[in-house]
């Protein structure tokens, strides 16, 4: 039986989070390592991509970026672990936070900040 570690919400934003190709992505129902690999409750999701396949996704709000989800020698892994996405597909990397951020930003059409427009009177 998994136990998720931790289901509680993280105290401050990673360095790094998990990002999932969905395009490499073997499917949630095929294959659900990383889901195991991961020790936040509900962190990694199943959601249906462009093609209506479901993938997996990670939510960027509860990654704590362990990277345990990562595939076993991928150059974005922290560390040696026993398992993670497996080689085949390489679905997983582990991205800088203010640039998944910025992207996410980027395709919801996210204006920029206040401090960045200029002021009028």
């Amino acid at each position: 039986m998994w136990t998720k570690l931790q289901n509680t919400p993280r105290k401050k934003a990673p360095r790094k989070v998990a990002v999932i190709d969905p395009g490499a992505c073997f499917g949630a129902f095929a294959c659900s390592i990383c889901q195991a690999a991961c020790p936040v409750e509900d962190c990694i999701v199943e959601e249906k991509d462009e093609n209506d396949r479901w993938v997996c996704a990670v939510l960027i709000d509860k990654c704590i970026g362990c990277g345990l989800c990562v595939t076993v020698g991928n150059p974005t892994a922290p560390g040696k672990r026993d398992f993670g996405c497996p080689a085949d597909y390489d679905a997983i990397d582990m991205v800088a936070y203010p640039d998944v951020i910025d992207a996410v930003e980027a395709s919801l059409g996210v204006a920029a900040s206040a401090e960045s427009e200029p002021a009028t009177t």
